[in-house]
This record gives structure tokens, C-alpha cells and sequence, in this order.
């Protein structure tokens, strides 16, 4: 078994790393994940000077552990919106999603990018009686849109299903065969940087000065594509949503299949395939409210045996920023930056919505859809979650669960470290508060790293960066 995505581990790409240009650029985009590289497709034309950077091998990160749905079908969204934001805001999310889908289904094709992209009818279920009504309110509102729903009573597998339905005009798609597709035809017109870590955006006069790794990169314009916006202003990012986490689990099915589907309950079924794969999803839950990793994998694992009777090939851990008004943060949040965040775990869609939205801002033209996810609306719904959420970050900065004898806390001249010892014997320490707002380091058995519960960051076991918001290694 693999702890990684199946995804990632059919990454074979390999680039000759471009150079970081020290001429100031017209446009700096910060992630290389769908949104970053599907803006730098949008604007390979546009005669402006891009730098497309990410602070590690794109392909390897937060786009290579999605599940790939390229979908509308998004469990219960628009009976929520329709409640909390109004019927008007639910029709205009859903529109927002079909938009996306048709984009990036045009660039598919148009450039025939080989990236296994197929129709794939999206599943609504539910496996309770008392959720029957809202598969029917969500079928009925779908409907109202315009769209086409076709009842069921199950699933093309053998699966628990009270009540289902399902629509046409959805796909799967491989997304690292897309995002390495992009760059092959952008690298003519775009300066594509990996391996590069951008420290710091710091405003002078009419243009940005961006601190990395290898110097400073001076920009007009500066877009920040990556999961988690890693500034607290402006827009106080941080104060709006909160960090998901779910399991994946991918093995060999019996035969192929050419649908997928996800529950509207709140303990998550998720199920698409991929050749002759089936991928599943379970286990989600707020990283603050589950500390232990350890228990979550293996759960995930027991599941899928359960349901599937198949051991996985493929086990990884998914994170996905989640909106505390269940909308995507996607625009301009200060004069000249912009950030395309907030997914709630449809970040092909979105990422796809984000790149659309911010390329129109960038190149002056108008977009219908930049209201609806505009980073400064305030609504009540926010403010209210927020506050929840700040109280679930407490334990996090209190709690550090650790399982056994190789994993251990120790003080030195008044601080803290977490020690873990590997099979070797060998001893790595670091320092048991992240970089970025302090909270205390767990540690994940399953992938060997030290995780955030509070905001994602993710370091290898000596303390070196590998997923933000932290911009710093653990010193």
C-alpha cells in the first residue's frame, strides 16, 4: 500500500527548472495547483510578463489529493445557500459550476489534452430514511435551475441507498495529467518557477516586492492561488473558514464503471472510479475536532474493506478549506492582490471558477459570478461560524496527542520540542509550535510529517516546509 494519491504516483513529469527573474513582472501567480495553472493558460495570450511559481513540483501538491470530480453535484449546497443566502444566490452558485465545468471541458478539447477526461452521471444519495427529504429538496431545486434529474432507489453498485438520484453533464478527469498538460503549452509565454517559496508580499508604492528563497521578485500584480491565502490581512482570511480533512482510499475494482456519487449525511460517502479503480472517500471531519491521525487512517482503511471487501492500494489524507457561508473566497482583496481559495472541497470546479474570475479582474473585464464569491462580503452566517470556530482552535493549542514511546515531548532552556525517533534509531526534533500562529505540532504516524490541526501547515520530520499557510520551516 502506498501513502500517497494515485494521482501523484503516476506523475512521471519532469522539468528543467526555469530561473527566477529579477525584471519586474506584470503578473505574479503563487500556487501551481488548477487555479494557478489554469490562469496561466488564460493569460499566455495576453502580452502581459508572467511568473508562474510554486514552492514545489507541480503536480505534487493540494491538486494531486483531490478525487478529481468535475461536478455540480455538491451533496446539499444549494438547499444551504437557498436557506442561509436566498434562492436567487443558490441558482447563481449552481450557474457558476456549470460555467466552470464547460470551460475546462473546452480547454480538454481544444487542445486535446490527454488527461483520461470522461462523462461521468453524478449520484445524489442518501443511506437514511430521515434524509429522504433532503435529497428531494436538493432534486427539487436542481430541477427548478433547469437541470434534469433522474430518481433512483440505487446506486450501480452494491451500496446502501434509501433514495437517489442522479444528472448527466458531469466528468472525471485525471488532474495531474491536466495541470502538466497547461504547462506544456504555457511554458513558451509564461516564466514557470518550481522548487521556489515566496516568504513574504510586501506593498511598495505601485507594485509588489515578493520575498522567496532564491530573492526578490517584483510585480504589478500578484494573484495567490494556493489552498490557504498565508496572510491573516487583509480580508482576515483565517477568521472565515476552517481546515477539512478526509480520507482516500483507491484499489482495483472488479470492473470498470463510469459513474460517481456522494451521501448528504454528515458521515461522508464518496465514491468515483478511475479505470479500473474505485476511489473512496470517508472520515471528514474539522482537523481541530480529531487530533489523531493515526486512528482516522486506519478507520478509512477498515471502511473500505468493510463496504468494498478490498484492501487499498493507495491511502492518503485529504485537506480542503471550507467557508464558514459555504461559498468560494475568489477575487480582489486589496488594490493590485488577489486570492482564489475557499473550495469547500469542489476545488476542480472552483479552482476552475477562480482562474476565470481573476483573469477577467486582471485583464479589465467584467464577470457575473466576482460578486457572488467576492473575499470581503460579510454575511451573518460568516460571523456566526467564525466565532465556533475560534473556540474549536483552543484544544489545539493545549492538545498533541502521541501514541507510544518513539514519539515524545521533551524541554530544553524553557522550550518545548516533539521528538520522534524512526525505525533506525534515528532522532528528529523540532520545535512543537508552528511558524505560522502557534499552534502545537501533531504528528502523522501514516505519512510521517508534523501537521497543523489548526490551519494545515505541514513539515517533514526535521521541520521543513511542505504545505502552508506557514511560509517558514519550524526553526
Amino acid at each position: 500500500m502506498k501513502n500517497k494519491s494515485i494521482w501523484s504516483s503516476e506523475n512521471k513529469q519532469t522539468r528543467k527548472m526555469n530561473q527566477v527573474s529579477c525584471e519586474e513582472s506584470d503578473i505574479v501567480i503563487i500556487g501551481g495547483g488548477i487555479t494557478g495553472v489554469t490562469l496561466s493558460y488564460l493569460l499566455k495570450d495576453s502580452n502581459k510578463k508572467v511568473i508562474l511559481v510554486d514552492q514545489g513540483i507541480i503536480g505534487n501538491n493540494v491538486t494531486s489529493r483531490s478525487t478529481a470530480k468535475i461536478s455540480f453535484i455538491q451533496r446539499d449546497i444549494y438547499q444551504k445557500l437557498e436557506k442561509t443566502l436566498g434562492y436567487d444566490t443558490a441558482k447563481k452558485y449552481y450557474e457558476s459550476q456549470v460555467l466552470a465545468i464547460d470551460i475546462i471541458k473546452g480547454i480538454i478539447d481544444d487542445n486535446r489534452i490527454k488527461c483520461d477526461l470522461e462523462k461521468s452521471n453524478s449520484y445524489l444519495f442518501t443511506t437514511l430514511k430521515s434524509k429522504e427529504n433532503t435529497i428531494k429538496k436538493e432534486k427539487e431545486l436542481l430541477t427548478s435551475f433547469g437541470r434534469e434529474c433522474i430518481e433512483t432507489d440505487q446506486l450501480p453498485i452494491d451500496f446502501s441507498c434509501i433514495k437517489a438520484f442522479y444528472t448527466e453533464g458531469n466528468y472525471t478527469f485525471h488532474p495531474v495529467k491536466y495541470l502538466n498538460g497547461i504547462i506544456d503549452l504555457v511554458k513558451d509565454n509564461i516564466n514557470v518557477v518550481e522548487n521556489l517559496l515566496v516568504e513574504e508580499i510586501r506593498p511598495e508604492k505601485s507594485r509588489y516586492l515578493l520575498k522567496t528563497s532564491e530573492g526578490i521578485i517584483k510585480a504589478k500584480q500578484v494573484v495567490v492561488a494556493n489552498q490557504y491565502p498565508f496572510f491573516i490581512k487583509p480580508g482576515f482570511i483565517p477568521f472565515k473558514n476552517y481546515i477539512q480533512r478526509e480520507y482516500v482510499n483507491a484499489a482495483k475494482y472488479k470492473k470498470e464503471l463510469h459513474f460517481n456519487a456522494i451521501n448528504v449525511e454528515k458521515e461522508l460517502h464518496s465514491i468515483r472510479f478511475y479505470k479500473d479503480y474505485i476511489i473512496y472517500v470517508s472520515n471528514n471531519h474539522r482537523v481541530t475536532n480529531q487530533l489523531d491521525t493515526k486512528d482516522n487512517y486506519q478507520k478509512s482503511r477498515d471502511d473500505f474493506y468493510r463496504l468494498f471487501k478490498l484492501n487499498p492500494d493507495y491511502n492518503w489524507l485529504n485537506q480542503d478549506l471550507m467557508t464558514n457561508d459555504h461559498l468560494p473566497i475568489i477575487g480582489e482583496v486589496k488594490k493590485n492582490l488577489y486570492i482564489a481559495t475557499g473550495y469547500n472541497a469542489w476545488g476542480m470546479t472552483n479552482g476552475i471558477l477562480g482562474a476565470k474570475i481573476i483573469n477577467d479582474l486582471l485583464l479589465k473585464r467584467s464577470n457575473s459570478f466576482s460578486e457572488l464569491v467576492n473575499p470581503n462580503r460579510v454575511s451573518i452566517v460568516g460571523i456566526t461560524n467564525s466565532i465556533i470556530d475560534s473556540l474549536s482552535y483552543i484544544k489545539s493549542y493545549i492538545e498533541a496527542p502521541f501514541h507510544n514511546h518513539h514519539i515524545y515531548i521533551e524541554e530544553e532552556s524553557g522550550i518545548k520540542y516533539n521528538v520522534y525517533i524512526d525505525k533506525k534509531g534515528k532522532k528528529h526534533r523540532v520545535k512543537r509550535k508552528c511558524p505560522h500562529l502557534k499552534c502545537n505540532l501533531i504528528f502523522n504516524e501514516e505519512e510521517l510529517t508534523w501537521d497543523c490541526p489548526c490551519h494545515g501547515s505541514r513539515f517533514d520530520l526535521d521541520g521543513n516546509l511542505l504545505e502552508g499557510p506557514s511560509k517558514k520551516n519550524i526553526q
